[in-house]
Parts: structure tokens; sequence; C-alpha cells
């Protein structure tokens, strides 16, 4: 007896002294966060939902859903610019949308061309008031000037776009539509689909429908996507797809990750993936990087608070990997945006939820860190959000700019609305 009541305490000893580790390295990736810019309603912006897009100079553009200059609090939204100084950063609202014609409640990331000219979707607003593709160009004398280049009319076109768009090399935008295509689908309305814009000569431009999508390729595509190999074109719908075992089992699916192959005849399109709530469903956004595709989906996987996928790719058949499924204790959940690659091959993303028992008790978020080793990745916590003057429900993919992180929330902050964050690289 004395024997086993010795095993026993030595086995406490080691399981204590391992917990022990585990909390001191979790509490070792921890870093500090720096409040770049703090929203403080009506005309300087509120709720940032999309990630921010850096120039070469470290300055940041991004918009928010609401405020602005028409509308108060919950206007149609703006565009700014955060100026990169030694110390400080300096705040500018590059446009106030005012829901009409222009557009309004931006929720995608921007496109940033090499000559500085920004380009967006917006949700609502336009010629037809079913959303529009924006460009928004730096004029003489510092000031910025809008031009709508297309507008939505939510039939075959598509309509009320919420990703963002991506440019190619030759200055071709590419974007997704929440709504419309094939209006025998979806009820009617259409399940979405993909489209490019195209410049003329005059400096008009010119859709082109590049797939529409079926409930069984996919439904309601809201994020942007990601160019990969050879032209290659991959993205997510947030609903449709093969299966129905989804939380909530929606009738029309649990999401897809699709891919878009260009050729001499047109773009083909190939659904890669079906999820389910084992898997994870209704992905994010996702990112490629050496021949494979990686996101996030905000339920499901082992505890149903969301999952990082990594996806590898053949021609013909994409296997799925489940390399982290959020939810357990104080960890992240219910990741939103996509994830990105630092320096040494560590994965960075952010979630919506968890990270601690704030914001009424589901927590008010995290950015997390995935650190690849034999067979497997360990997760580690960077930072969680209080939902006080750090800010609260990150949405959109924190950034890489100037050798730190950099992303929004969009509620906390010194006025409730919302902040720009830094934090130092994990890697």
């Amino acid at each position: 007896m004395i024997v086993q009541t010795r095993i026993w305490t030595s086995a406490k000893v080691f399981f204590l002294f391992l917990s022990l580790c585990l909390l001191l390295a979790t509490y070792s990736a921890a870093v500090d966060e720096t409040v770049i810019h703090s929203f403080a309603g009506a005309g300087t912006g509120t709720y940032p939902l999309a990630s921010p897009v850096s120039d070469s100079a470290g300055n940041l553009y991004g918009s928010t859903e609401a405020g602005g200059e028409f509308g108060g609090d919950y206007g149609y939204g703006t565009i700014f610019e955060l100026v990169r100084g030694r110390k400080s950063w300096t705040y500018k609202v590059l446009y106030s949308f005012t829901g009409n014609t222009d557009g309004g409640s931006v929720t995608g990331s921007l496109g940033l061309d090499s000559q500085g000219n920004l380009y967006g979707v917006a949700s609502t607003g336009g010629d037809d008031y079913k959303g529009n593709v924006f460009e928004l160009s730096p004029s003489q004398g510092g000031g910025w000037a809008l031009t709508v280049l297309y507008s939505f009319t939510a039939g075959s076109d598509g309509g009320y776009p919420q990703g963002g768009v991506i440019l190619d090399k030759a200055g071709n935008l590419y974007g997704t539509t929440y709504y419309g295509g094939l209006l025998s689908d979806c009820s009617g309305a259409g399940c979405g689909l993909v489209f490019e814009l195209s410049p003329g000569l005059d400096g008009s431009w010119t859709e082109t429908v590049l797939h529409s999508f079926t409930e069984t390729e996919g439904a309601l595509p809201n994020s942007e996507m990601v160019f990969g190999a050879k032209g290659i074109l991959y993205g997510t719908t947030s609903a449709g797809g093969t299966s129905t075992n989804c939380e909530g089992s929606p009738a029309n699916g649990c999401g897809t990750v699709f891919r878009l192959a260009p050729s001499e005849e047109g773009w083909t399109e190939t659904t890669l993936l079906s999820f389910d709530v084992a898997n994870g469903d209704f992905p994010e956004s996702v990112t490629y990087h050496d021949g494979k595709v990686y996101g996030t989906t905000f339920g499901g996987g082992s505890q149903s608070e969301g999952t990082v996928f990594e996806l590898t790719l053949t021609k013909s058949v994409a296997t799925e990997e489940v390399i982290h499924s959020f939810g357990s204790g104080t960890d992240a959940t219910q990741p939103t945006g996509s994830v990105f690659f630092g320096k040494k091959g560590n994965l960075y993303g952010s979630a919506s939820r968890g990270g601690n028992s704030g914001c009424g008790g589901q927590g008010c978020g995290a950015i997390f860190e995935l650190t690849p080793s034999v067979g497997s990745w360990t997760e580690s916590i960077l930072y969680q959000f209080t939902g006080s003057d750090d800010g609260g429900e990150p949405y959109g993919t924190p950034i890489l700019s100037k050798g730190e992180l950099v992303g929004t929330a969009s509620s906390g902050g010194a006025s409730g609305y919302g902040v720009v964050f830094e934090l130092p690289q994990g890697d």
C-alpha cells in the first residue's frame, strides 16, 4: 500500500509539472497589443468588419460597415486611411457612403493596385440598390474620388456582394455575389456567382460571369477568393454542397470549397469539398500556400466551435485534414476570416469569440497561432480581447505589415465602435 501511494504521488507530481509547463507555454505565447485607432462613431466610422490592406510604406487602408457623414453611428460606412508615423498613426476618412448609387455597407477587404487606387464592393446601394463594385482614387489636392465600376441587378449578373475583390496583374477584378446567377435555384434568388470585371480603353468596365452556382456545387459565397498557381481561383461558399449534416441542419447544405480553373474555352468549376459537422461547417475565406489550400470554418469540428483545415490538391481530388478544432477551455471559438503564413511557416488567424469569459460569457475573441510539428499543429493564443478599450470580436484576417500583425476588431475600443490593433508577430 505504501508503494502504491508513492506511485500515485509521483504520478500526481508529474502531471502537475506537465500542467504547469503547458500553462507557462500558453502565457509565453501571449503578446502585448497596441491600439492604433479607436473608432469614435458617427462621422469617423463604426464597426470595422474587414481586414485592412497595407501599402509598401506600411500605411493601412480599410472600411467600416457603418458610420460616416450620412446617418450617424448607423450610417452607410466609410473608407479610411491610417498613415504610419514614427511614434503614432494619423487617421483620415477618405470617403463616406450615402447608401444611394455610390453604395453602402462594405464588409469585404479592399484591393489596392500599384497606383494607389482602392477597389471594393458595397453590399447595398448602387443603381438598383443591389450592391456595386467601386474604385476610390487619390486626386489632386489630397482628396479622393469614388467611381462606380458596376452596379448589380440581382439577376443573372449577381447581386448583394459581401466579400471583397482581388486583382490580377492585368488589372482585372474578381469577386463573388451572395445572390443572383441561376434564378431557378436557392428559392428563386439564385445561389450566387463568381464575376470578373475588365477595364476597357475608354475607361468603362465589363462584367463577365465566370460561374453561377447550383445548390449542390455551393451557395451564397460571402468571402474573398485567392489566386493559386497557374491563375486558378479558390474560394468558399457559406452554404450549399452535398451534405446537410450541419449545425441547425440548414436545407441548403453546410458550405463548400471550390476551384475555378481558366482555359481557352472558359473557366471550369470544381467543388473540392462539401463540409459537414465533423470536418467543420460554414467556411470562411481561404489562403493558398505551397500547393495547398488552408482555411477556417465558423462551426463544426470535434467541439462544434469551428476548425482550421488543410486541403491537399490533385487534378481531380482534394484531401482534407482538420489541423485544429476550436473550443476547449479558454481556446478561441468561431474563427472568422482566413489564415495566413508567417515567415517561419506558422499560421495566424482570428476568432470572433472565445479566449475569455467576457462579452456575455461567450468570450470577446482572440488572435491565434498554429505551429507545425511532425504530423500535427500546436495552437497558441497570442492575444485575448477583453471587449474594453482593446477591442473585441475580430472578424477580418490579421495581416502582416512592417513585421507586425495588424487587424480590426468590430467592437470595443474607447467608444465601443471597434479598433484597429497591432501585435508583434509570433515568429
